[in-house]
């Protein structure tokens, strides 16, 4: 029975540079193309990592600022090769770099921009009940107020991507 409800139109890709997440990118883009969903890549420099390291005495300000710059760079190196995935399979995804704390400023992107799911790579394993206190894919997916798909099975999605 076809109800003509779309679950989801827009969908937001959280990217932070993992293989996870390009394996994440992949499935996000068979899923745009068989679905024809509006696609946008996000990536979060972690201010709140460059504060802390300043703080800790660990950076001088110029070196923070330098350190900041390389941290934009690489999301923006991340967000363009993840947009070229796109391209390869005719699928347009737009692209957001924010700044803040990771969790907080993803979330933030979800509610501003109305997503109807969000779509994230495997977390990182946790060998703690702390490390999954600071584990920012585990953040962000108590945080989120869509529904949030985690993709997992590298080499079929890999099979899958290559074969559209």
């Amino acid at each position: 029975m076809t109800t003509g409800v779309k679950p989801f139109g827009k969908v937001l890709l959280y990217i932070d540079g993992s293989e996870s997440a390009i394996t994440a990118a992949q499935y996000a883009i068979i899923l745009a193309k068989g679905h024809g969903v509006e696609l946008t890549a996000v990536y979060a420099v972690n201010e709140n990592l460059l504060q802390e390291l300043l703080g800790a005495k660990v950076f001088v300000q110029m070196e923070k600022m330098d350190y900041e710059r390389s941290l934009e760079e690489d999301g923006k190196r991340y967000l363009n090769y993840v947009a070229k995935l796109g391209e390869k399979k005719g699928v347009k995804i737009a692209t957001k770099l924010r700044k803040g704390v990771v969790h907080e400023e993803v979330s933030r992107e979800v509610d501003e921009g109305k997503y109807d799911l969000l779509i994230q790579g495997e977390l990182g394993e946790v060998l703690s009940l702390r490390d999954s206190f600071y584990e920012e894919g585990e953040r962000i997916l108590r945080k989120a107020t869509c529904p949030v798909l985690v993709v997992r099975g590298k080499d079929k999605i890999e099979r899958m991507y290559n074969e559209m």
